[in-house]
């Protein structure tokens, strides 16, 4: 599915929180965000599958739908990385791009379990070849 810049910004916005977000959160989270735009936005990726209605609450005197990411847009949006570094693999090696992702990480403790989470991955993957 392609997205364009304005359903990337709503999908990355929703992603970040734990808790579904009504519309006018959204758009306050967002830069140069409209409510229209936003309105629009989920629209398609509720029709797409991508978000879904998590829940109904109070806001002022109206009620207002939240709403959450599904887990057919992470997966949706991982293949999207993939594909990117698709493209860039005969320039960029794997530990390039995994050394890369760990500097982007300011918080030493979550740059540890990420490499501990790489381990994992690595030691799984070891022991898949073995059994071949």
């Amino acid at each position: 599915m392609k997205l364009n810049p304005r359903e990337l910004e709503v999908l990355k916005i929703l992603h970040a929180t734990e808790q579904p977000l009504t519309s006018t959160q959204i758009v306050r989270a967002g830069e140069e965000l409209t409510q229209s735009t936003v309105q629009a936005v989920l629209r398609k990726l509720m029709a797409n599958g991508m978000i879904e209605v998590q829940g109904v609450t109070h806001s002022g005197n109206v009620l207002s739908r939240t709403f959450g990411a599904t887990e057919k847009s992470k997966e949706i949006l991982t293949q999207r990385f993939l594909d990117s570094y698709k493209n860039y693999k005969n320039i960029i090696s794997i530990r390039m791009a995994i050394e890369g992702m760990l500097d982007m990480e300011e918080d030493e403790a979550k740059r540890e379990e990420d490499i501990r989470a790489i381990e994992k991955v690595v030691a799984e993957l070891k022991g898949l070849i073995k059994k071949k």
